[in-house]
């Protein structure tokens, strides 16, 4: 199945490359790294490692994306509210490789409010890590009432 129909975004707005793997809490999402890549800096050959954080939250709404095709359901909207203890290991993440993002849950309530710890890796080693809070919402009336 395309990201293109597990997120609510469109191109090019779309920085995961593909799913590699899914189970009922967790995800890894491939990213690969090109000339391409939104947000590309062709003065370091690479995107910016603070941009992985869009990767966490990118693999976390195509979890949420999964679990609601899987159930016959709409894809719902999903919103950062935040990120504790993010960690860059690393300033960029250089073309020609491919990085592995890997969101876990924690936690997710009722209300929508849920909490994700998350990394970004390529070839073992750690390029970011951070845990992000997140809402999720299939009422878009819900968010204009405030």
């Amino acid at each position: 199945m395309p990201i293109s129909e597990l997120l609510p975004h469109s191109e090019p707005m779309i920085l995961i490359t593909r799913i590699a793997d899914f189970h009922q809490q967790s995800l890894r999402a491939e990213v690969d790294i090109s000339s391409d890549s939104r947000f590309f800096d062709a003065e370091h050959q690479g995107v910016e490692s603070f941009f992985a954080i869009e990767y966490m939250a990118q693999a976390i709404a195509a979890l949420a994306g999964v679990r609601s095709r899987l159930s016959n359901e709409a894809v719902k909207l999903g919103f950062l509210l935040g990120t504790r203890k993010m960690q860059l290991h690393s300033p960029f993440l250089k073309a020609g490789h491919t990085y592995q993002v890997n969101v876990e849950e924690l936690f997710m309530d009722d209300s929508g409010l849920g909490a994700f710890q998350c990394s970004v890796s390529c070839q073992d080693e750690i390029i970011a890590e951070a845990k992000l809070s997140v809402f999720e919402t299939n009422d878009e009336n819900q968010l204009l009432t405030n």
